[in-house]
């Protein structure tokens, strides 16, 4: 791939003004080229829009979330325009390729990650919280934790400290649902609607093992006193053959005395149903050590 570059009326480092306008090179902002080849790339955009600012401007809101390769809805995972933070004291730049937020941000909010200046997860995680439902702030706060070196108490720090922060009181309610041990978005939402159906708090990812401690599997959502297991099944498990892999572990689990849920995507639509299903698993699972 092949970097943005900045032109003048007298050109840029490596081109003339004339080159620039070739065809081969795509005008993104106001004195700003990109190779046309690499206007689909999520990365050669984010630099483009990133060129042109001031070092106290750094990439933020979803498009910082992107950069974490945390989990958004559909709506939020747009490439363009590109969200950028620029503190209160510092002019709003205008391009058309991005959209400021002017708001305070203190050094400690702010970070690099590769080539990308840009908020912490931290921060990140409390400028999320206004534009995202809680299951999906839960599945980004659970990315956080896991893959980009965040804590409960490191989120919780940052949120608490924003007192008139749109979606801060989410932010702070979110943190105790959040599980660094959660493997997917989908697995997050799932245990966002069990908690909300007043259910146990499940262990995220729990080994379980048969008599003798020999390895039997990995759980999604274990409730270990009742033997129950709760998992998510989503594009990943399609496959014929690991729908095959799939059966034979589950089956292996019931023979050692484990009740399994499977919970597709469709059924994240009637959470009712899956409440249902599980409550009666749990119940199952009481009345077998009475």
């Amino acid at each position: 791939m092949s970097e943005p570059f900045l032109v003048t009326a007298n050109g840029g480092s490596e081109f003339s003004r004339a080159q620039a306008r070739r065809r081969e090179f795509e005008l993104t902002s106001r004195g700003v080229r990109l190779p046309t080849a690499d206007t689909t790339v999520d990365r050669a955009r984010w630099l483009a829009a990133q060129l042109p600012l001031r070092p106290e401007s750094v990439l933020s809101h979803s498009t910082a979330a992107q950069l974490y390769r945390a989990p958004l809805p559909l709506s939020l995972q747009t490439t363009l325009p590109v969200h950028v933070t620029t503190p209160r004291d510092v002019p709003r730049p205008r391009r058309r390729d991005i959209v400021t937020h002017h708001a305070s941000l203190p050094d400690s909010d702010v970070t690099t990650l590769a080539e990308f200046r840009l908020t912490t997860p931290e921060r990140t995680y409390v400028d999320m919280a206004s534009l995202l439902g809680f299951d999906h702030l839960v599945a980004l706060g659970d990315v956080l934790l896991r893959d980009h070196g965040a804590s409960s108490d490191s989120l919780l720090h940052v949120a608490e400290a924003r007192r008139s922060y749109p979606g801060r009181r989410s932010a702070v309610n979110a943190v105790g649902w959040l599980d660094s041990g959660a493997a997917s978005p989908r697995e997050s939402h799932l245990r966002v609607l069990l908690r909300r159906g007043r259910l146990p708090r499940p262990e995220v990812n729990g080994v379980i093992t048969d008599e003798h401690g020999g390895f039997l599997a990995v759980g999604d959502l274990v409730f270990r006193r009742e033997r129950v297991i709760v998992e998510y099944d989503g594009a990943v498990h399609a496959p014929m053959r690991q729908r095959a892999k799939d059966a034979s572990r589950r089956a292996l689990l019931r023979e050692h005395g484990w009740i399994v849920v499977e919970v597709v995507g469709e059924d994240m639509h009637y959470p009712q149903r899956v409440l249902a299903r599980v409550r009666a698993a749990l119940r199952d699972g009481m009345d077998r050590l009475v």
